[in-house]
């Protein structure tokens, strides 16, 4: 359950611009420096609060990188299989995100 939710971008402007003095911040930790810079009379507190699971710094996911995205995508490598009930079962959260942008006029 969440009052809002939106990219890292989308999240910066809301907490400029909305009254709450208090947020539970559950995305990746490097934003809430700048949100605590922009905004010093508010608290940010991160979740994980204790950050010992580091769901919110996923390693995996800072080894991305533009050019790697290019070249996997020119040359499709590498290719993942995977059974098709497991694709499927990904896919929903994707669908959802893509939705719930959709419902917020961020894609068309």
């Amino acid at each position: 359950m969440a009052d809002y939710i939106g990219s890292t971008t989308q999240l910066l402007k809301y907490t400029q611009t909305d009254s709450s003095q208090t947020y539970i911040v559950a995305t990746e930790t490097g934003i809430l420096h700048q949100m605590q810079k922009d905004q010093p009379q508010k608290t940010f507190i991160p979740a994980p609060p204790d950050n010992s699971c580091a769901c919110n710094e996923c390693p995996h996911m800072k080894l991305n990188t533009l050019e790697k995205l290019y070249l996997c995508l020119k040359y499709e490598q590498p290719e993942l299989t995977m059974e098709e009930s497991l694709r499927l079962a990904a896919l929903k959260p994707i669908e959802r995100m893509l939705e719930i942008s959709k419902a917020a006029g961020l894609i068309g």
